[in-house]
């Protein structure tokens, strides 16, 4: 597919492509504050379950409250997973195109564009960088 009418200003690409990587970037930071903040809660919730008993703020490990917070971060972590593949995926077929664009190549720019659109593949038993 060939792609006409593209009118690309490469320093304004460069400031999105910057910002958005500055920021794309603090997830890794957020998430591993998320993970802290989910594992203090766990914690501070105490052990009361389904059999009654426990006291609110003991240091233990388990109870219903504490099972509902782990299954809801194992959850969320796939999705973050999936949030932190996608930035990276799209900030590198915006590099791509533009970088194709720029040498005249709008084939390969359109086709660096496509790859970007594709769902990413966060099996992380695979080796090296995960596209489709």
């Amino acid at each position: 597919m060939l792609v006409t009418g593209w009118d690309l200003k490469p320093q304004g690409i460069q400031g999105v492509l910057k910002t958005t990587g500055e920021t794309a970037g603090k997830i890794e930071t957020y998430a591993k504050a998320y993970g802290e903040h989910l594992t203090s809660a766990a914690t501070s919730a105490g052990t009361i379950t389904a059999e009654g008993g426990g006291e609110g703020g003991e240091k233990a490990g388990g109870g219903l409250v504490a099972l509902a917070l782990s299954q809801y971060a194992e959850h969320a972590t796939s999705d973050l997973k999936f949030i932190a593949a996608r930035a990276g995926k799209s900030l590198t077929g915006a590099v791509d195109a533009t970088t194709a664009y720029l040498n005249g190549d709008l084939e390969m720019a359109a086709e660096s564009q496509r790859k970007a659109l594709g769902v990413p593949d966060l099996d992380l038993t695979k080796p090296g960088v995960q596209t489709k």
